[in-house]
């Protein structure tokens, strides 16, 4: 299969079946994959060819940990359907979450290297139960691991919430799932000191019990004693995966006391405005915009550092440069706004003239009239300087906001209407 060629899939009738047929391989094989999202009643089926649409449905296989395998990650399966002289349903339909035996035509591309696309020729056997199938859990786990470093360290934490597995189901009855769990305080055993951290606990569990968690329970308050491992994405810092656990409701007043500080509510000072409140883990507070307008209210929210629950440093570092020019910081987030509202021709259709007393008022306008009209509402900034703004669209799309995410500092990115 070629990774080069671009698929052409039928969305507006620009190819015939033949066509589209002609991108997948003669030879078929047999494919056993999981049911995720499926077209069914309801869902706009793909463009009609005479009395024939195109369906498909979208497939996982989370047993598996081999993303160049045949059936890799995800894919998509398709085939050619008729409606009924009664409508709905088409067949064969295929339910979310269920396993399928089936015999197919591998695409001759690939759009990317875990993702596939094959035609169906035949199913083969519905809803097959794999769950006898130890190997599936030790592929899944093997999987999950590679997400962790392969050493473990031993730390004592205080957690916030309780852990409760004593009736507790996969999720993923052919995978691992995890709950998370957050604390504060930590004490590394190659340093032995307590230490203010913001961290997650993540405790795997599945069906066979191949992780050892099922009938775990753990209280928040109490400090315990684990062996974990860390995990290795950027994204994921002070994340840990619980490998076992050492002994629970350990003696450790020191750890006890430092959390009890690290949660009562402090000040945090920002040069030119009133003192923020520090609690649970960020330091919130209400700044004007227009320090000539009291009508600018901005509510902000910056995360404490990842090392001490009572300061928020390195978030504040990331709000000053917002704060030191707050004239390119609106021009950049206000332009993402009216970039994705904007139709194709520029122009951006409000909702103005379809509700409440704004029947006459104009509903096209350009993008510089749009963003004259939109202001400041929130700001919130992690302590890697990634968070998002909320931004008043003044009632023209009825009483939604718009969410603008802030990648990294002067990167922002379009989340949508919120509200």
């Amino acid at each position: 299969m070629s990774d080069k060629e671009e698929p052409k899939f039928i969305r507006d009738n620009t190819i015939t079946k033949e066509e589209f047929l002609s991108q997948f391989e003669d030879e078929t094989i047999e494919i056993t994959v999981q049911a995720r999202y499926c077209w069914k009643k309801g869902s706009s089926p793909f463009p009609r060819f005479g009395k024939e649409s195109l369906a498909s449905f979208n497939y996982g296989v989370p047993w598996l940990n081999d993303p160049e395998g045949v059936v890799g990650e995800h894919g998509d399966v398709f085939w050619f359907t008729k409606k009924s002289m009664f409508g709905y349903p088409y067949k064969p339909e295929f339910k979310e979450g269920k396993i399928y035996r089936l015999r197919v035509r591998p695409s001759s591309f690939r759009a990317w290297a875990s993702y596939r696309y094959f035609y169906l020729e035949e199913v083969l056997e519905k809803e097959v139960d794999l769950r006898g199938d130890s190997s599936l859990y030790t592929n899944a786990l093997e999987d999950y691991y590679k997400n962790y470093e392969t050493k473990t360290q031993e730390i004592s934490v205080i957690l916030r919430k309780d852990v409760d597995y004593s009736d507790m189901a996969s999720g993923r009855p052919y995978g691992i799932s995890h709950i998370a769990r957050s604390f504060i305080v930590a004490r590394y055993a190659d340093s032995g000191k307590a230490s203010m951290i913001s961290g997650i606990l993540e405790i795997p569990y599945d069906n066979k019990n191949f992780c050892s968690n099922l009938k775990l329970k753990l209280k928040a308050g109490k400090v315990i004693r684990i062996l974990v491992r860390k995990s290795i994405s950027d994204d994921s810092v002070n994340t840990y995966m619980l490998e076992k656990v050492l002994a629970t409701d350990v003696k450790d007043d020191e750890l006890k006391e430092l959390q009890e500080y690290a949660l009562t509510p402090t000040k945090w000072h920002i040069e030119g405005e009133d003192d923020f409140d520090i609690k649970d883990g960020e330091a919130t507070g209400i700044i004007l915009w227009d320090p000539e307008d009291s009508n600018t209210e901005v509510g902000v929210s910056l995360e404490c550092d990842p090392d001490n629950m009572r300061t928020a440093i390195l978030a504040t570092e990331h709000f000053m440069k917002i704060l030191g020019d707050k004239k390119a910081f609106e021009e950049a987030v206000y332009a993402v706004v009216a970039d994705d509202t904007a139709d194709d021709d520029g122009m951006i259709r409000t909702w103005e003239a379809d509700w409440g007393d704004k029947e006459e008022e104009e509903t096209i306008l350009t993008k510089d009239a749009f963003k004259k009209r939109l202001g400041i509402i929130s700001i919130m900034l992690s302590s890697d300087g990634s968070g998002s703004v909320l931004v008043s669209l003044d009632e023209m799309f009825t009483d939604h906001a718009y969410n603008v995410d802030i990648i990294a500092d002067g990167v922002y990115e379009a989340h949508g209407l919120i509200g």
